[in-house]
């Protein structure tokens, strides 16, 4: 299940993911784009398999730590086109596993406004999705099942787009209580390259692993600027990216803070 801690949407994991699940074909056959095929990282590898539609069929990660390496596997399930569930499972060639996550959509069938998540076969928690006349999303309210096995809201994060068509601030809100006040506790500003996010082309990518802004946003993540809420605390992440001919990121060298590590992690394509 999926937290609404603003800092995951802030890991290194998760820029390299925009990037990893980014591939696609122009649907133009004389403009065709490459798939990628994998991303490594010393951390961690991902690899990604698609189907005859060009969406993503199979999401395989090999993590990584000082105790070991895990896999984990991520399998889409559509029907008629549509995305209706994804399936875990950490057999590296199996084709079924248990349910993650399954999806709820508007009354005109035309978006995702609804994520549950699984837990045992039972949804233990949801994400509410809501929209504006753009179709672009402005707001998620994250829902967990209490003692009393009632869903309860107590976090939501906001998005304010620009006319470039990228999430310019994410803020996160909290409330103790479930009809108390949210207020906010964060906020996330982000500058972007001019290079265009290939990730966004492909449907339901963001639905089936995280909906965050660098997974929106039309261009590439530059920095992102974290700030706490009533105090003057802030950190500033860079990522410096490497382009092929097609403009389309080889590498993605990450410097959490003014001093902190650097981390480069190399992508490969079909």
């Amino acid at each position: 299940m999926k937290t609404s801690s603003f800092t995951a949407a802030l890991t290194f994991t998760a820029i390299i993911a925009v990037t990893a699940l980014s591939a696609f074909r122009s649907s133009d056959p004389g403009n065709e784009r490459p798939f990628l095929a994998s991303i490594n990282s010393h951390a961690s590898t991902m690899r990604i398999a698609y189907n005859g539609q060009h969406a993503v069929s199979r999401l395989t990660r090999i993590q990584r730590t000082d105790e070991g390496s895990y896999m984990d596997i991520r399998i889409p399930v559509y029907e008629q086109g549509r995305l209706v569930r994804t399936l875990a499972t950490d057999e590296e060639n199996g084709n079924s596993g248990r349910i993650f996550s399954s999806f709820g959509y508007t009354p005109d069938q035309q978006r995702i406004n609804r994520i549950n998540y699984y837990r045992d076969g039972a949804v233990q928690g949801y994400d509410s999705l809501v929209y504006d006349n753009a179709g672009r999303i402005t707001a998620r309210y994250f829902y967990n099942r209490n003692a009393q096995g009632v869903f309860e809201s107590h976090n939501y994060q906001a998005y304010t787009w620009n006319e470039a068509g990228n999430v310019s601030r994410m803020d996160n809100y909290g409330r103790m209580a479930a009809t108390g006040s949210f207020t906010r506790s964060s906020m996330v500003t982000y500058t972007y390259d001019r290079q265009p996010n290939p990730q966004k082309q492909i449907a339901g990518l963001c639905y089936i692993t995280d909906v965050l802004p660098a997974f929106l946003s039309a261009n590439n993540i530059l920095t992102e600027q974290l700030t706490h809420a009533g105090t003057n605390s802030q950190l500033t992440n860079t990522y410096t990216y490497t382009y092929n001919a097609a403009d389309y990121p080889v590498s993605i060298t990450a410097r959490y803070g003014a001093n902190g590590p650097e981390e480069t992690t190399e992508l490969r394509y079909q």
